[in-house]
């Protein structure tokens, strides 16, 4: 592998430090609070890290990045990699290594990543706390659409709605507000596909 400049290496060095004690892989906002970059910087330096061959993308995690060799292939297994809050945004974590099986084809197929659910703005589309999210990775969504969305570090499941340079993020549940946030810190991380439920 290419070597790394010593900025480089220092972040990489944060990024193994948190592994090895047990914590999800830094997000942006961690090592940008952590070196004092703007997110910006903190990605630019992981993406330098992925093109030399230390890090890279996982399509079945919300955080984008793991080690190198953290990767293995899971075949038709689904890691529960974080939750995903229907109500307030949360920040990202990636949760435990618990993990079940289960066809992708039976969601129609694509790149699915598994979110367990807490709260409850959701529920007046049966989707209730504790339940796990299959949601299809893309990048845009239709009107009516429930999306798995990202604002900078944290993530909800909520309609949207366009109004300029705004978007408002759609409860369900009357109970809970409709919030506004600019629509350029709004990533769509996928769509609801289905929900598994224990009963």
């Amino acid at each position: 592998m290419e070597s790394l400049t010593d900025i480089q290496q220092k972040v990489y060095d944060y990024t193994r430090q948190a592994i090895r004690e047990g914590r999800p892989f830094p997000s942006l906002r961690d090592i940008a609070a952590r070196f004092g970059f703007q997110h910006t910087t903190a990605r630019f330096h992981l993406k330098a890290l992925e093109k030399k061959g230390y890090i890279r993308q996982r399509s079945q995690r919300v955080s984008d990045y793991m080690l190198a060799d953290e990767w293995h292939d899971r075949g038709e297994s689904f890691d529960l990699i974080a939750r995903i809050p229907a109500g307030a945004p949360l920040p990202v974590f990636d949760e435990s290594r618990e993990s079940f099986s289960v066809t992708h084809e039976f969601f129609g197929g694509g790149d699915i990543l598994a979110l367990r659910v807490i709260g409850d703005s959701m529920s007046g589309d049966s989707v209730a706390d504790g339940d796990i999210a299959m949601i299809k990775r893309q990048q845009e969504g239709n009107k009516g659409d429930i999306l798995a969305l990202r604002i900078e570090d944290e993530i909800t499941l909520k309609r949207i709605e366009l109004e300029g340079d705004q978007a408002r993020l759609l409860p369900s549940n009357p109970e809970h507000p409709v919030r506004l946030v600019p629509a350029a810190q709004l990533e769509i991380l996928g769509k609801l596909v289905g929900i598994i439920r224990k009963v």
